[in-house]
């Protein structure tokens, strides 16, 4: 079974992957709709938080003609977006945000310590079910 995250993909197959940084805004999006990418990292770190316009980037990232003739719903390229946030400051809500709206991954500014690497991990997760202990850290995502 095909992974719908084209980067894991490659990565798990021993291939490498390729992505590149792109501002969150529609036309980027459209640019990088066609590309042969396997991801683009959304570069939010620099720039105002903007949820409407990295959801209407993502909304533009899916070539719907390439979903169809690929018969997946993979989108191509895979959408990851780096938060304004850096580890020291535990930021989670742009992370939740970004996931709720449709990347497929979070990049995180400036992590340098186990206890920020840790909260950068729960914000992305959701809280564990019972039954899932082997899942480290416990998700905060809610």
């Amino acid at each position: 079974m095909a992974r719908l995250n084209s980067v894991i993909g490659a990565l798990e197959s021993g291939k490498p992957a390729f992505a590149a940084f792109a501002p969150p805004e529609p036309s980027a999006a459209l640019d990088f709709a066609g590309s042969a990418y396997d991801g683009v990292v959304f570069e939010a770190e620099h720039k105002p938080w903007d949820a409407a316009n990295l959801r209407d980037s993502l909304q533009y990232l899916l070539d719907r003609r390439r979903i169809f003739e690929a018969g997946t719903l993979a989108p191509a390229p895979t959408p990851f977006v780096r938060v304004p946030v850096n580890g020291a400051e535990h930021g989670q809500w742009h992370a939740k945000q970004a996931l709720d709206l449709g990347a497929y991954g979070i990049v995180w500014p400036h992590i340098s310590r186990v206890e920020e690497a840790r909260n950068a991990v729960a914000a992305c997760r959701y809280p564990r079910l019972p039954g899932t202990e082997r899942f480290e850290p416990a998700g905060l995502r809610g």
